[in-house]
């Protein structure tokens, strides 16, 4: 049966002032939260969600899921997945909360800190943001079974040989088992950026390369059952015979976590990765982590540990670079956190501004705000960093304000012409989030040797 939680305090502010709130004292639309089946079955462990808010005429609204173990596929979309937490079983409660902002006549309200003015409503301070927001959050219960789906695993993707002349091809075997053969029969699928592939759904077949394109090839396997986040991907590489066409990117040859599930009272898992950049050019490799929850001890080492930061399936995934915007590689692995993880309430990232984006000829820098907020400000305090490719920052500060937003106003230095990106972090010790932008910087300023 639905739960219906108590109305927020900026909601019963919202209502009191009538402003807010469209229709006198009526409090904001109630949302609508239907599971998938509600039951999920046996040897299964997602279900389908889906939202459904009411019209608010002159607001817009912000839709968040949320629950107390596993995972939801995009917490901020009105259709998606829920996925029990490998070792928890019986009722699991979601909720989804709804924010509705008034939209002023000047486009949509600013984020908490950018640019908002604040009123103050007396004992006990109730702080809303200017224009104002009102909130309703709607709860339900789903069942989790005792026995999960066990995810495919790719245990071998072999290429013979790996060196091709000229009009030759290379035999390629896949070796992948499903454990449990649920959800749906063992499914591998292979891809390769440039070539052809005989039989891409076999688990032999051949490897042709492009004429026109040399160089070292990717060639990558998927193993799925069924389960978007049980999918299992493992990859290698070729050599074609002639040059590439361009800058050769860099390769993927495997990301491991040890141990994949985490046991029931620990935290964390040691992650790998293996990586290389054929040509070496036109930087030095760099590979970089990411998760939607949890944190990295050393988020750019090839080797670091991580730190869960919900339970349930996380999907780590790493991406290598070697400077060419074009040219990144991503590969993910899920780890199963154990479901006695505390609830953590993960930070927000609402803006990172490049003033300006593009830099003028003459000029060197660019003034870069990023403004984040972590509700509960736990387990530690929110702080932002950025980070770039090549470049530098300047008067990176983190400035504390009210709500527990967390302000930088930096200045980002150019030290070569053209493109480059430049992200945020916001992490709580548990989780972390990532924003990026682009800066270009102007043609006048000389390439380091």
């Amino acid at each position: 049966m639905p739960v219906l939680r108590p109305k927020s305090v900026a909601a019963i502010s919202c209502a009191l002032l009538l402003v807010a709130c469209r229709g006198g004292d009526d409090f904001c639309p109630e949302p609508t939260l239907i599971a998938m089946p509600e039951q999920i079955p046996s040897g299964q462990s997602q279900t389908d969600l889906s939202v459904d808010v009411g019209a608010f005429d002159g607001f817009r609204t912000i839709t968040e899921i949320s629950a107390l173990t596993g995972t939801i596929a995009d917490p901020f979309a009105q259709q998606t997945t829920y996925a029990c937490a490998y070792d928890a079983s019986g009722p699991v409660e979601i909720c989804i909360s709804v924010t509705y902002t008034e939209v002023t006549g000047g486009g949509a309200s600013e984020a908490p800190g950018v640019g908002a003015s604040s009123q103050y409503l007396g004992r006990p301070h109730v702080r809303l943001p200017d224009p104002l927001t009102c909130s309703e959050t709607r709860c339900i219960n789903v069942n989790c079974p005792s026995e999960k789906n066990a995810c495919p695993v790719v245990s071998s993707l072999t290429v013979d040989p790996i060196v091709l002349s000229e009009g030759e091809t290379a035999t390629v075997q896949v070796v992948a088992d499903d454990p449990d053969d649920n959800l749906q029969p063992l499914v591998t699928t292979l891809s390769a950026r440039e070539g052809i592939i005989a039989d891409p759904r076999a688990t032999t077949t051949t490897y042709a390369c492009d004429p026109a394109v040399g160089g070292m090839i990717e060639i990558c396997v998927v193993a799925s059952d069924g389960d978007s986040s049980c999918d299992d991907e493992l990859c290698t590489t070729v050599r074609c015979p002639g040059e590439p066409l361009e800058n050769t990117c860099p390769i993927i040859e495997d990301v491991t976590a040890t141990p994949v599930a985490v046991p029931p009272g620990e935290t964390m898992t040691t992650v790998r990765v293996g990586a290389m950049d054929p040509d070496g050019f036109p930087i030095a490799l760099r590979t970089e982590w990411s998760a939607d929850t949890g944190v990295f001890d050393d988020r750019f080492a090839s080797e670091t540990t991580f730190t869960c930061g919900d339970s349930g399936p996380v999907q780590i995934c790493v991406k290598a670079n070697d400077g060419d915007a074009d040219c990144d590689e991503t590969s993910c692995i899920t780890v199963q956190c154990p479901s006695d993880i505390p609830a953590n309430l993960c930070p927000q990232l609402f803006v990172i501004n490049g003033i300006p984006r593009v830099i003028q000829p003459g000029q060197t820098s660019s003034r870069v705000e990023t403004r984040g907020q972590d509700t509960d400000g736990l387990p530690f305090p929110l702080t932002l960093t950025l980070n770039s490719l090549w470049g530098s920052f300047q008067n990176t500060e983190n400035i504390q304000e009210p709500l527990n937003v967390v302000a930088q106003d930096a200045i980002y230095v150019c030290d070569r012409p053209g493109r480059v990106e430049i992200c945020v972090d916001a992490t709580d010790g548990a989780c972390t989030k990532t924003l990026c932008d682009d800066i270009t910087c102007p043609d006048d300023i000389p390439t380091p040797p």
